[in-house]
């Protein structure tokens, strides 16, 4: 049910955010990669690979932050002598309120600054015509700044296995493919204004829940550990 909420959540967001946020970029891409006699097969092969290098790209980042920080962890655990539990209910306390602060930036757009390095390779990779700059633009656009990427990288981080952190930045990297699969065929004329403003409002609820979950697992977590060594 978790992982539903979580698929269905970022369904809402990308529909929301994904298009109006790159958007551009793979408007940039289908201006300056595709013309009037690109065959579909090739415009289909294109999207795909820009899709699969964004998701890689989700995974390989959240799986080695969700590494570290599990090593993090357990050395504080050591070090000082922590109770296990008492580390990961602080976690997802932490996380829940971070996923909070982080709907609201979703919401409002707070300002992330983005590299400069960023806008010299995308240019490149813009006017390249080999099929594998797609996937390599993928993999830059999955490095940019991203408030929706941190949320889901957040979920990662208080899932208590990698397998279940894989799971959810897989969930991510599947819920926004159609979207800007079909954004990118269509160039995103059937999607209004009106209807991204509606979803944007109905994921914004949607985070705040999830972020209030998490904060109730780890009061919940403290509870029963303080209860079972009275």
């Amino acid at each position: 049910m978790e992982f539903f909420y979580l698929f269905l959540n970022a369904s809402l967001m990308s529909l929301g955010h994904c298009v109006g946020m790159c958007g551009g970029i793979v408007l940039a891409y289908c201006q300056t990669k595709f013309t009037q006699n690109t065959p579909l097969k090739s415009q289909i092969l294109g999207h795909g690979l820009y899709s699969l290098g964004r998701i890689s790209t989700y995974i390989c980042v959240g799986l080695l932050a969700f590494i570290g920080f599990r090593g993090l962890l357990e050395l504080a655990s050591r070090i000082w002598h922590l109770n296990r539990m008492h580390l990961q209910a602080l976690v997802f306390i932490v996380v829940g309120v971070l996923l909070m602060i982080l709907a609201f930036g979703y919401v409002f757009k707070f300002k992330i600054a983005k590299g400069l390095i960023f806008t010299r390779y995308f240019k490149n990779l813009l006017t390249t015509p080999q099929l594998s700059s797609f996937y390599i633009l993928g993999l830059l656009n999955g490095l940019l700044p991203c408030s929706m990427v941190y949320y889901f990288a957040l979920n990662a981080l208080a899932q208590p296995s990698i397998e279940r952190a894989f799971f959810v930045l897989l969930l991510l990297g599947l819920a926004t493919f159609a979207p800007m699969f079909i954004f990118g065929l269509v160039f995103g004329k059937f999607l209004s204004s009106e209807l991204r403003a509606l979803f944007l409002k109905i994921a914004f609820v949607m985070m705040l829940g999830f972020g209030g979950y998490n904060i109730y697992m780890g009061v919940q977590m403290l509870t029963t550990t303080h209860m079972e060594h009275r």
